[in-house]
């Protein structure tokens, strides 16, 4: 089952990582590489570590801690953008997005 999980979280987290990757060329202008890139990489390591992740929390903590953590990396990564700011809000709503269908949607949960 965790497997499974890590799978499924990794997936969701390249399927925004994409989303990402679009908004960043056709929304704000810039290249795919290497923003557009390093951010669909970000977005599946964090649904991987999402996926993988041992700390007790409900999943909606649990996302947005996630998202957090990892949306403070992607500020220093993209300093002096003008998607900074940006980057963080929606990397925090991945993370809990992420977390929302897997567990609530998919019904896999973490082993305890």
């Amino acid at each position: 089952m965790q497997t499974k999980r890590a799978m499924m979280t990794t997936v969701w987290g390249a399927i925004f990582g994409i989303v990402c990757m679009l908004q960043l060329k056709y929304l704000v202008g810039t290249s795919l590489w290497p923003l557009g890139i390093g951010s669909l990489v970000h977005h599946s390591v964090m649904g991987l570590t999402i996926g993988v992740s041992n700390i007790r929390l409900h999943w909606a903590p649990h996302g947005l801690l996630w998202g957090l953590l990892f949306g403070i990396f992607l500020v220093i990564l993209y300093q002096a953008q003008p998607v900074t700011w940006g980057a963080l809000a929606f990397v925090i709503v991945w993370g809990f997005l992420i977390e929302l269908i897997t567990t609530a949607g998919f019904k896999l949960k973490r082993e305890k």
